[in-house]
Protein backbone atom coordinates (compact mmCIF):
# COMPACT_ATOMS: atom_id res chain seq x y z
CA UNK A 1 0.00 0.00 0.00
CA UNK A 2 1.36 3.43 -0.91
CA UNK A 3 0.95 5.86 1.97
CA UNK A 4 3.53 8.59 1.38
CA UNK A 5 1.36 10.81 -0.79
CA UNK A 6 3.93 10.75 -3.63
CA UNK A 7 1.64 8.62 -5.78
CA UNK A 8 -1.05 10.48 -7.72
CA UNK A 9 -4.30 8.72 -8.72
CA UNK A 10 -4.77 8.23 -12.44
CA UNK A 11 -7.84 10.47 -12.48
CA UNK A 12 -5.85 13.36 -11.04
CA UNK A 13 -2.93 12.78 -13.39
CA UNK A 14 -5.27 12.83 -16.37
CA UNK A 15 -6.67 16.12 -15.07
CA UNK A 16 -3.16 17.54 -14.79
CA UNK A 17 -3.25 17.52 -10.99
CA UNK A 18 -0.66 16.41 -8.46
CA UNK A 19 -1.13 14.42 -5.23
CA UNK A 20 -4.08 15.32 -3.02
CA UNK A 21 -2.47 16.76 0.12
CA UNK A 22 -5.67 18.07 1.66
CA UNK A 23 -5.85 17.76 5.45
CA UNK A 24 -9.25 16.28 6.37
CA UNK A 25 -9.63 18.19 9.62
CA UNK A 26 -13.42 18.40 9.57
CA UNK A 27 -14.12 14.68 9.08
CA UNK A 28 -14.50 12.28 12.02
CA UNK A 29 -12.30 14.31 14.36
CA UNK A 30 -9.65 14.62 11.68
CA UNK A 31 -9.47 10.88 11.09
CA UNK A 32 -11.20 9.81 7.84
CA UNK A 33 -12.54 6.27 7.74
CA UNK A 34 -9.82 4.96 5.43
CA UNK A 35 -7.15 6.33 7.79
CA UNK A 36 -8.96 5.02 10.83
CA UNK A 37 -8.81 1.50 9.44
CA UNK A 38 -5.07 1.44 8.81
CA UNK A 39 -4.42 3.28 12.09
CA UNK A 40 -6.39 0.61 13.92
CA UNK A 41 -4.24 -2.07 12.29
CA UNK A 42 -1.10 -0.14 13.28
CA UNK A 43 -2.26 0.06 16.88
CA UNK A 44 -3.02 -3.68 16.95
CA UNK A 45 0.40 -4.57 15.52
CA UNK A 46 2.21 -2.20 17.88
CA UNK A 47 0.36 -2.97 21.12
CA UNK A 48 1.99 -5.39 23.58
CA UNK A 49 0.48 -8.85 24.00
CA UNK A 50 -2.35 -9.18 26.56
CA UNK A 51 -1.06 -10.43 29.88
CA UNK A 52 2.38 -8.85 29.48
CA UNK A 53 3.69 -6.18 31.83
CA UNK A 54 3.75 -3.69 28.97
CA UNK A 55 0.08 -4.42 28.26
CA UNK A 56 -0.79 -3.82 31.91
CA UNK A 57 1.20 -0.59 31.78
CA UNK A 58 -0.75 0.50 28.71
CA UNK A 59 -4.11 -0.20 30.38
CA UNK A 60 -2.96 1.70 33.45
CA UNK A 61 -2.03 4.77 31.37
CA UNK A 62 -5.37 4.64 29.55
CA UNK A 63 -7.34 4.08 32.79
CA UNK A 64 -8.99 1.03 31.27
CA UNK A 65 -9.65 -2.45 32.59
CA UNK A 66 -9.21 -3.98 29.15
CA UNK A 67 -9.08 -3.28 25.45
CA UNK A 68 -11.61 -4.85 23.06
CA UNK A 69 -10.56 -7.97 21.18
CA UNK A 70 -11.29 -6.10 17.97
CA UNK A 71 -9.67 -2.66 17.97
CA UNK A 72 -12.16 -1.62 15.28
CA UNK A 73 -14.70 -1.40 18.13
CA UNK A 74 -12.82 1.58 19.56
CA UNK A 75 -14.31 5.02 19.00
CA UNK A 76 -12.23 7.57 17.12
CA UNK A 77 -11.26 9.30 20.36
CA UNK A 78 -10.40 6.00 22.05
CA UNK A 79 -8.22 5.05 19.08
CA UNK A 80 -6.42 8.39 19.16
CA UNK A 81 -5.85 8.01 22.91
CA UNK A 82 -4.45 4.51 22.35
CA UNK A 83 -2.04 5.60 19.62
CA UNK A 84 -1.00 8.62 21.70
CA UNK A 85 -0.31 6.34 24.68
CA UNK A 86 1.68 3.87 22.57
CA UNK A 87 3.89 6.67 21.27
CA UNK A 88 4.39 8.07 24.77
CA UNK A 89 5.33 4.70 26.22
CA UNK A 90 7.69 3.86 23.32
CA UNK A 91 9.62 7.08 23.95
CA UNK A 92 9.43 6.78 27.72
CA UNK A 93 9.16 3.70 29.96
CA UNK A 94 9.49 1.19 27.11
CA UNK A 95 12.29 2.93 25.23
CA UNK A 96 15.11 0.55 26.17
CA UNK A 97 12.95 -2.45 25.31
CA UNK A 98 11.89 -1.21 21.86
CA UNK A 99 14.55 -1.71 19.24
CA UNK A 100 13.10 -0.65 15.90
CA UNK A 101 11.76 2.81 15.12
CA UNK A 102 10.12 1.49 11.94
CA UNK A 103 6.57 1.53 13.42
CA UNK A 104 6.95 5.24 14.26
CA UNK A 105 8.12 6.08 10.73
CA UNK A 106 5.26 4.02 9.32
CA UNK A 107 2.75 5.86 11.50
CA UNK A 108 3.97 9.23 10.30
CA UNK A 109 3.59 8.14 6.67
CA UNK A 110 0.10 6.83 7.33
CA UNK A 111 -1.07 10.06 8.93
CA UNK A 112 0.48 12.40 6.38
CA UNK A 113 -0.32 10.31 3.33
CA UNK A 114 -3.91 9.81 4.45
CA UNK A 115 -4.56 13.50 5.01
CA UNK A 116 -5.29 13.02 8.71
CA UNK A 117 -5.47 16.11 10.89
CA UNK A 118 -2.99 14.47 13.28
CA UNK A 119 0.74 14.05 13.26
CA UNK A 120 3.53 13.14 15.67
CA UNK A 121 4.90 15.65 18.15
CA UNK A 122 8.41 16.95 17.65
CA UNK A 123 9.69 14.41 20.21
CA UNK A 124 7.62 11.59 18.69
CA UNK A 125 6.11 10.95 22.11
CA UNK A 126 2.48 11.59 21.21
CA UNK A 127 0.02 13.00 18.72
CA UNK A 128 -0.89 16.60 18.03
CA UNK A 129 -3.06 18.34 15.46
CA UNK A 130 -1.32 19.24 12.24
CA UNK A 131 -0.48 22.84 11.45
CA UNK A 132 1.42 24.33 8.53
CA UNK A 133 4.89 22.75 8.86
CA UNK A 134 6.76 26.06 8.61
CA UNK A 135 4.58 27.51 11.38
CA UNK A 136 5.14 24.49 13.61
CA UNK A 137 8.90 24.67 12.97
CA UNK A 138 8.95 28.37 13.87
CA UNK A 139 7.12 27.66 17.13
CA UNK A 140 9.50 24.82 18.01
CA UNK A 141 12.48 27.06 17.27
CA UNK A 142 11.12 29.89 19.41
CA UNK A 143 10.31 27.61 22.31
CA UNK A 144 13.67 25.85 22.14
CA UNK A 145 15.46 29.19 22.01
CA UNK A 146 13.65 30.27 25.16
CA UNK A 147 14.41 27.00 26.95
CA UNK A 148 18.08 27.23 25.99
CA UNK A 149 18.32 30.57 27.79
CA UNK A 150 18.86 28.81 31.13
CA UNK A 151 16.61 27.27 33.76
CA UNK A 152 16.23 30.35 35.96
CA UNK A 153 15.79 32.99 33.27
CA UNK A 154 12.43 34.58 32.41
CA UNK A 155 12.80 33.33 28.83
CA UNK A 156 13.25 29.73 29.98
CA UNK A 157 10.21 29.99 32.23
CA UNK A 158 8.26 31.39 29.29
CA UNK A 159 9.43 28.47 27.14
CA UNK A 160 8.08 25.98 29.66
CA UNK A 161 4.71 27.73 29.68
CA UNK A 162 4.66 27.81 25.87
CA UNK A 163 5.34 24.07 25.75
CA UNK A 164 2.39 23.40 28.04
CA UNK A 165 0.22 25.85 26.08
CA UNK A 166 1.03 24.12 22.78
CA UNK A 167 0.28 20.67 24.20
CA UNK A 168 -3.03 21.88 25.64
CA UNK A 169 -4.02 23.54 22.36
CA UNK A 170 -2.98 20.84 19.89
CA UNK A 171 -2.97 17.62 21.91
CA UNK A 172 -5.29 14.65 21.48
CA UNK A 173 -7.45 15.93 24.34
CA UNK A 174 -7.28 19.71 23.91
CA UNK A 175 -7.87 21.98 26.90
CA UNK A 176 -8.47 25.47 25.46
CA UNK A 177 -8.76 27.12 28.88
CA UNK A 178 -5.42 25.76 30.01
CA UNK A 179 -3.79 26.60 26.68
CA UNK A 180 -4.91 30.23 26.97
CA UNK A 181 -3.86 30.42 30.63
CA UNK A 182 -0.39 29.07 29.84
CA UNK A 183 -0.04 31.47 26.90
CA UNK A 184 -0.73 34.41 29.23
CA UNK A 185 1.71 33.05 31.83
CA UNK A 186 4.39 32.72 29.15
CA UNK A 187 4.07 36.39 28.21
CA UNK A 188 3.93 37.43 31.86
CA UNK A 189 7.18 35.55 32.48
CA UNK A 190 9.11 37.81 30.11
CA UNK A 191 7.10 41.05 30.16
CA UNK A 192 6.84 41.66 33.90
CA UNK A 193 10.57 41.48 34.76
CA UNK A 194 11.30 43.72 31.78
CA UNK A 195 8.60 46.37 32.16
CA UNK A 196 7.81 46.39 35.89
CA UNK A 197 10.82 44.76 37.62
CA UNK A 198 10.12 46.38 41.01
CA UNK A 199 6.57 45.08 41.32
CA UNK A 200 6.39 42.08 43.66
CA UNK A 201 3.05 40.79 42.32
CA UNK A 202 2.88 41.79 38.66
CA UNK A 203 0.47 40.53 36.05
CA UNK A 204 0.24 41.05 32.33
CA UNK A 205 -2.33 43.75 33.11
CA UNK A 206 0.28 45.50 35.29
CA UNK A 207 2.84 45.35 32.49
CA UNK A 208 0.32 46.77 30.02
CA UNK A 209 -0.58 49.61 32.40
CA UNK A 210 3.05 50.52 33.06
CA UNK A 211 4.09 50.29 29.42
CA UNK A 212 1.17 52.54 28.46
CA UNK A 213 1.89 55.16 31.13
CA UNK A 214 5.63 55.10 30.37
CA UNK A 215 5.35 54.79 26.60
CA UNK A 216 7.69 57.75 26.03
CA UNK A 217 10.47 55.77 27.73
CA UNK A 218 10.22 52.78 25.39
CA UNK A 219 10.73 52.10 21.69
CA UNK A 220 10.51 49.15 19.33
CA UNK A 221 13.41 48.21 17.10
CA UNK A 222 10.93 48.09 14.23
CA UNK A 223 11.04 51.51 12.60
CA UNK A 224 8.11 53.80 11.85
CA UNK A 225 7.43 55.33 8.43
CA UNK A 226 10.24 57.86 8.98
CA UNK A 227 12.75 55.13 9.73
CA UNK A 228 12.96 56.01 13.42
CA UNK A 229 12.29 53.46 16.20
CA UNK A 230 8.54 53.28 16.65
CA UNK A 231 6.54 53.82 19.80
CA UNK A 232 5.35 50.70 21.65
CA UNK A 233 1.67 51.35 20.92
CA UNK A 234 1.22 48.41 18.57
CA UNK A 235 2.93 46.07 21.02
CA UNK A 236 0.59 47.33 23.73
CA UNK A 237 -2.30 46.46 21.41
CA UNK A 238 -1.00 42.90 21.00
CA UNK A 239 -0.59 42.54 24.77
CA UNK A 240 -4.10 43.87 25.36
CA UNK A 241 -5.54 41.49 22.79
CA UNK A 242 -4.10 38.53 24.68
CA UNK A 243 -4.93 39.85 28.15
CA UNK A 244 -8.46 41.08 27.50
CA UNK A 245 -9.43 38.00 25.49
CA UNK A 246 -8.89 35.72 28.47
CA UNK A 247 -11.95 34.64 30.45
CA UNK A 248 -10.46 34.62 33.91
CA UNK A 249 -13.12 34.99 36.57
CA UNK A 250 -15.79 32.35 37.14
CA UNK A 251 -19.16 33.89 37.95
CA UNK A 252 -18.43 37.16 36.19
CA UNK A 253 -20.95 38.33 33.60
CA UNK A 254 -18.44 37.78 30.79
CA UNK A 255 -17.14 34.45 32.13
CA UNK A 256 -17.06 31.71 29.50
CA UNK A 257 -14.94 28.85 28.24
CA UNK A 258 -12.22 29.65 25.72
CA UNK A 259 -12.82 28.18 22.30
CA UNK A 260 -10.30 25.95 20.53
CA UNK A 261 -9.57 28.63 17.92
CA UNK A 262 -9.07 31.25 20.64
CA UNK A 263 -6.64 28.95 22.40
CA UNK A 264 -4.65 28.24 19.25
CA UNK A 265 -4.54 31.95 18.35
CA UNK A 266 -3.41 32.84 21.88
CA UNK A 267 -0.54 30.37 21.69
CA UNK A 268 0.76 31.73 18.39
CA UNK A 269 0.38 35.31 19.62
CA UNK A 270 2.23 34.41 22.81
CA UNK A 271 5.08 32.84 20.83
CA UNK A 272 5.58 36.10 18.94
CA UNK A 273 5.37 38.20 22.10
CA UNK A 274 7.82 35.99 23.99
CA UNK A 275 10.26 36.13 21.08
CA UNK A 276 9.99 39.92 20.91
CA UNK A 277 10.25 40.57 24.63
CA UNK A 278 13.10 38.16 25.26
CA UNK A 279 15.19 39.29 22.29
CA UNK A 280 15.24 43.06 22.71
CA UNK A 281 12.55 44.12 20.26
CA UNK A 282 11.21 46.35 23.05
CA UNK A 283 13.88 48.50 24.69
CA UNK A 284 14.20 51.62 26.78
CA UNK A 285 15.21 54.83 25.06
Amino acid sequence: MTTTGSWTPLSRRLAGLGPDNTVRSKVDNGLPGYVRGVLTNWARATSPAPGSLHHDDLLFRLHRNELPDDFHDLSVQELLDLVDALLHLRQGPWKRYVGSRRPVDELRRLLIGGGAAWTLTANEDGLERRVIPSVADAVVEAVQGALDAGAETPAAQAGEHLTRAWDAAYGVEPDPDRAYDEAVLAVEAVSCPLICPNNDMPTLGTAIRDLTSQSSQWVLVIGDKTGQPSAPDRLVGMLKLLWEGQSRHAGATNSRRQSRLEAEASVHLAVTLVQWLSNGVLRRR
